[in-house]
């Protein structure tokens, strides 16, 4: 391989490990986003609506437990009203408050009706959120998983590079990596290719003897206008 060959390959490997870098930051911020205050919220959700249920369902079993109190209360009462011996007053005070019992009877039986109506909706809605919650989840582990796995793929490529990119620097003459080294530091690739008498970095056309020297004798030659190393594209495309 020639030193011109070795100088492009070299310039493909750094713009690599610049790619690489790039991702391995976007690896490192999508990893640090995975924080999972989604599932926090759905688990304090769900753990509003547990505590709710037990309240509503505390408050359930008061009703069920009156409503027994006031049955059993409803037999005596029917029972002294229809045993006879008692006096006219006393069968009119039982009389009002079988009346009353029955009113609040019905009160609760509402109650009862809505109170087991919110304790199936609250059921439902603990029983989505936990399916959710698992959901959201799984996929939570799935991303950092795959990112994990995209994150050690990327340092085992980037270090795989650095190791060609220090055996191609220890080939390459000096003089020719000063030159390279002093195109990096302008903040421009340092090597273009010589497409038909053009340079691909500023598109501007060679000298004649610029052509012939690198297309006939592969000769170390730069950009009349850009500076940058020339290699022939011919020569890139068999490389």
């Amino acid at each position: 391989m020639s030193h011109l060959n070795e100088l492009w390959q070299l310039q493909n490997t750094e713009i690599e490990m610049v790619k690489l870098r790039k991702e391995w930051n976007q690896i490192k911020e999508l990893s640090n986003r995975e924080t999972g205050e989604d599932l926090v919220e759905i688990q304090a959700a769900i753990s509003e609506a547990r505590n709710e249920w037990v309240q509503n369902k505390a408050e359930y079993d008061e009703i069920v437990a009156e409503v027994t109190e006031i049955a059993r209360k409803l037999e005596q009462f029917n029972s002294q009203l229809y045993e006879g011996g008692a006096q006219s007053k006393e069968l009119v005070s039982i009389q009002q408050n079988i009346e009353q019992l029955l009113r609040r009877k019905d009160i609760l039986e509402e109650k009862q009706l809505s109170s087991i109506q919110l304790l199936d909706d609250l059921e439902q809605k603990i029983a989505n959120e936990t399916v959710r919650s698992q959901r959201l989840d799984e996929q939570r582990k799935s991303r950092l998983s795959r990112l994990t796995q995209r994150n050690d793929e990327v340092k085992e490529r980037y270090n795989a590079l650095k190791d060609q990119r220090e055996e191609l620097r220890q080939s390459i003459p000096d003089s020719m990596m000063a030159i390279y080294n002093d195109l990096v530091m302008q903040k421009k690739r340092p090597m273009a290719l010589l497409v038909g008498e053009n340079c691909s970095g500023c598109g501007i056309a060679q000298t004649v003897l610029n052509v012939n020297a690198l297309k006939k004798s592969g000769q170390y030659t730069r950009c009349i206008n850009c500076g940058r190393i020339l290699i022939a594209s011919d020569e890139v495309e068999q490389e």
